[in-house]
């Protein structure tokens, strides 16, 4: 039998106290849920999924989730991971205005689309309306005309890229005798009248000047047009598979006409379908997977990696409005959408600060964008840098948002 003296029992009971009082706080503790993590937040993919638009619309789509993968590896934006929700507009502006309405229900704290500048004319009210911030890929220049102060575009619009074009096209190429082959909607209807503002202030006009229709299939009637004017060079402007198709017939006519044009003729997504057609195509593009700047190499590399195939000048541009609104969030440092549509404007970015963004880009007041840009020619169905152009403007500021 164990005895026990009476200050060996003290202890004893002193020891059992502890040890009570030990398992009482371990059962509270396990008693008490774990701090749960923050919800993420949800970023609204709403674009041209399918109709005449999908291939444009699904490149956004990826290079946007791709964006967000490598966001949230490392860390998330101020601790808060990212989460999207894709949404199809069918390639049709009013589908479109109906689609963002339907968004708005996951309460988004920003809409990344649409690409289409006639489905972001049509849409971009209601998105300013909700108060949610708005990242597109659309180019138009409707889109900064109309002073809406919640549109960002990831690319400049017609009124930089153009003055970029016809600089390259006068001055570079010599072009004298030009033609103008445009699509006859919100996208064609601004690059044409940017085109035709430049050309003018340089003392030139187009020998012909051609309107088409989106998602037409037949061009022999427009081109004949263009072989009658004696145009030495065709600016075409047309979205990338209405491109692949005009330049098809163009090379079946025999047309000596030197294609040139912006970003659309020679994107991956026009160059596929035309096939060896496009070769011979000229460009001033805004992003292209040609470029040899290391972080643009490294996301086409990972883009082919995950996706199977080259992305365009569309896929660029989410990649790089993703990170935007990254940088602009941590710059505020709060989920504000307020502050971070001001922090949008008048703000330079840079590379340095996110390499996300890939290239250092300036977002004017009206949330169009300047940037550097390539001159390239499609040979072996493929884009080839042949110049690098620097920004149009400039020097600009990097300013602080909190």
């Amino acid at each position: 039998m164990l005895r026990i003296g009476c200050r060996g029992r003290s202890r004893f009971m002193k020891t059992l106290g502890l040890v009570g009082s030990a398992a009482v706080a371990a059962v509270l503790l396990l008693a008490v849920p774990a701090a749960s993590p923050p919800p993420p937040i949800k970023l609204a993919i709403v674009a041209e999924f399918t109709g005449g638009g999908a291939a444009v619309g699904m490149m956004w789509r990826d290079a946007v989730n791709l964006a967000v993968e490598d966001i949230n590896k490392k860390g998330g934006v101020l601790g808060r991971r990212l989460e999207t929700f894709a949404m199809d507009t069918q390639t049709d502006p009013p589908t479109s205005v109906a689609v963002m309405r339907r968004a708005f229900n996951e309460h988004p704290f920003a809409i990344m689309g649409t690409v289409y500048s006639s489905s972001t004319v049509a849409n971009m009210d209601i998105v300013r309306q909700a108060g949610i911030p708005q990242i597109t890929g659309s180019e138009s220049v409707l889109l900064v005309q109309k002073g809406n102060p919640n549109i960002f575009l990831t690319a400049f619009t017609q009124q930089i890229g153009m003055a970029k074009q016809v600089r390259w096209l006068v001055e570079d190429l010599k072009a004298d005798k030009v033609a103008l082959i445009y699509v006859n909607n919100a996208f064609g209807r601004g690059g044409r009248e940017m085109f035709l503002k430049f050309l003018k202030d340089r003392g030139k006009s187009v020998v012909a000047d051609i309107s088409t229709e989106p998602q037409q299939a037949d061009f022999t009637p427009e081109l004949t047009r263009v072989r009658a004017s004696g145009a030495t060079h065709l600016m075409v402007y047309n979205h990338e598979e209405e491109n692949a198709r005009l330049m098809t017939q163009l090379r079946k006519l025999g047309m000596t006409v030197e294609p040139v044009g912006e970003t659309t003729l020679c994107a991956q997504t026009a160059i596929d379908p035309g096939g060896d057609a496009m070769n011979g195509s000229k460009c001033h593009v805004g992003m292209t997977a040609a470029s040899t700047v290391p972080s643009m190499v490294d996301m086409n590399r990972r883009f082919q990696e995950k996706y199977g195939k080259v992305p365009d000048h569309n896929a660029y541009k989410a990649y790089i409005g993703t990170h935007m609104l990254k940088v602009a969030v941590e710059r505020v440092g709060a989920f504000d959408q307020a502050k971070v549509r001001d922090c949008l404007h008048n703000n330079l970015f840079t590379a340095a600060e996110e390499p996300g963004l890939l290239m250092d880009m300036y977002v004017d007041d009206k949330g169009d964008t300047d940037r550097g840009s390539f001159i390239v020619e499609v040979k072996d169905r493929k884009p080839q840098v042949s110049k690098v152009v620097g920004m149009l403007g400039g020097p600009y500021t990097k300013r602080a948002c909190r």
